[in-house]
């Protein structure tokens, strides 16, 4: 006779533990509040425009979500890794372009000589970038803790090569502008930018929940529920008692915790502004009044964003970032977002249009240095999410194994 599981909360770690129920014999609930699944992790079509829930990519170097995830199957196309990186003043502006030069040896020798930092910062880059790829991933989050900005301080890099061009990279990564995020962390994303490619599916990052969901087979959704763990094995949706041999809350029920916000801002424009398929960083980011900390053309990878004859651009802002200017409503960044668009585009922004200006005040889970001590052994049994490991795709999964394989456990 099969047991009956309950998952709360249909993001792409509750979608992932419903599987590994399922292949373990349960019959599962799967109890979602909103009104569709993937959480985080959403995309809606707007004038024919595909507009993803903020600005995503996809890390094909992780290696379990690589296992987990169909990439070819969703059609995905990559970024060029690497990056151009912007500055400009009020009478010129300035692009430089960063190839990775163990993928883009070529292109990635120019950017030695290209004047944007001096040859002894990339040199530095390159054996950073051997030393953490050297690395076993469970053995980076061994190492000691410190913060981003420290660890990069103490590997030789020049100030102003660490805030015009990881300030910009990473900070909008980790929705953070001190670089205060655990170097374990620093150093694992690194070296899955490395090891593989950034990627967007061809119908919006939607495509990677749905993926998830038409795998599973005997589990049954409940979209708008309102379910409440109550106890071990009681569950009350919509006032009414259930029971169940295991349940699992992939959502973060602790509503106090802390987390990390963003602001994404999309335009329509007859044409992009890009000429590379690149991510565009703005190396003024740690100047009064600069607000953008990075700026993509989804459509440039992925023509399926925008109507034909048009380019889907997508700005990214670092929640604190705006709140440094006292700008907390969507007219207030928008109008400043499109003063420093005018810096770096003046001749190109008068044909541009806003379709959408979203503020997710929940992006990223807040997680201290402590957290990254013991990752595999954290206590709360029941629990997944990126919110319960780290905030990535990757986490996100590794979380739904983690908390299948104790609810089993304490169920056997």
């Amino acid at each position: 006779m099969s047991k009956n599981a309950a998952v709360v909360g249909a993001g792409i770690s509750g979608l992932h533990a419903c599987y590994l129920l399922e292949q373990q014999g349960y019959r599962v609930d799967l109890f979602e509040r909103s009104d569709k699944i993937g959480g985080r992790m959403s995309s809606d079509r707007k004038s024919g425009f595909i507009l993803d829930r903020g600005f995503h990519v996809m890390q094909t170097g992780y290696p379990i979500a690589s296992e987990i995830i169909d990439y070819e199957a969703m059609g995905c196309k990559a970024f060029e890794p690497g990056a151009l990186i912007i500055a400009s003043t009020p009478t010129k502006r300035k692009i430089w372009r960063f190839s990775d030069p163990f993928r883009r040896p070529i292109k990635g020798l120019f950017g030695v000589f290209n004047l944007f930092t001096s040859p002894l910062n990339l040199l530095r880059v390159g054996i950073m970038r051997l030393n953490i790829s050297r690395t076993k991933d469970d053995e980076l989050f061994s190492e000691g803790s410190q913060t981003t900005i420290d660890y990069l301080r103490s590997k030789g890099f020049s100030e102003p090569f660490i805030q015009r061009f990881f300030r910009p990279l990473f900070g909008g990564i980790f929705l953070e502008s001190e670089l205060r995020t655990d170097s374990r962390m620093f150093k694992f994303v690194f070296k899955n930018m490395s090891r593989g490619n950034m990627v967007l599916p061809e119908n919006g990052i939607s495509d990677c929940p749905n993926q998830l969901f038409q795998r599973l087979e005997s589990t049954n959704l409940k979209l708008n529920a309102d379910a409440e763990v109550v106890s071990d094995n009681g569950l009350l949706v919509d006032g009414e008692q259930h029971s169940y041999d295991v349940i699992i809350r992939a959502f973060d029920s602790e509503q106090s915790q802390i987390t990390r916000d963003v602001w994404t801002l999309y335009f329509a424009a007859p044409e992009s502004p890009l000429k590379e398929k690149y991510i565009m960083l703005n190396s003024n980011i740690n100047e009064e009044n600069a607000l953008i900390s990075h700026l993509a053309v989804p459509s440039d990878i992925q023509p399926t964003y925008a109507p034909e004859n048009q380019s889907l651009i997508a700005v990214t802002v670092v929640g604190e970032d705006a709140r440094k200017q006292s700008l907390t409503d969507k007219k207030a960044v928008e109008n400043s977002v499109i003063a420093e668009l005018t810096k770096w585009f003046p001749e190109k922004i008068s044909t541009w249009r806003t379709l959408d200006v979203q503020y997710i005040q929940s992006a990223l889970p807040e997680l201290p240095l402590s957290h990254y001590d013991n990752l595999d052994t954290i206590s709360n049994t029941d629990r997944c999410g990126d919110h319960t490991y780290h905030g990535s795709v990757e986490g996100a999964l590794i979380s739904a194994q983690l908390a299948v394989s104790r609810v089993l456990k304490n169920d056997a």
